[in-house]
């Protein structure tokens, strides 16, 4: 159960830093820029609560760095398909290395 816990986590921690980089491009504090502002937090309250709940399943020193390296996987492509970001081979090579990364943990 503690890993579905991390994944929604890891789901609701991508979505928020996707809302918070998508309100940074709005050059006025509109009443759309407060509104995606508040629903990120919103969804990092909902992905702090989920990942304390998934402690009391899983070890922290797995945990966490995989909270970590999911949601920067899941951010970089997230960033790609709506923010139109660039991915270089070193980019490419060090998101391998954190799947790779991820996967031993798992493992442990």
């Amino acid at each position: 159960m503690g890993y579905v816990l991390l994944t929604f986590a890891v789901i609701l921690n991508s979505a928020a830093n996707i809302l918070f980089k998508h309100a940074s491009g709005m050059s006025e504090w509109s009443l759309l820029k407060v509104g995606l502002f508040c629903l990120a937090l919103f969804l990092g309250l909902g992905n702090t609560l989920l990942y304390i709940k998934s402690l009391e399943g899983l070890d922290l020193g797995v945990a966490y760095p995989i909270l970590s390296a999911a949601s920067i996987l899941l951010i970089t492509g997230l960033s790609v398909l709506f923010f139109k970001e660039a991915v270089s081979l070193q980019k490419m090579l060090a998101l391998a290395t954190i799947c790779a990364g991820m996967l031993l943990l798992w493992k442990a």
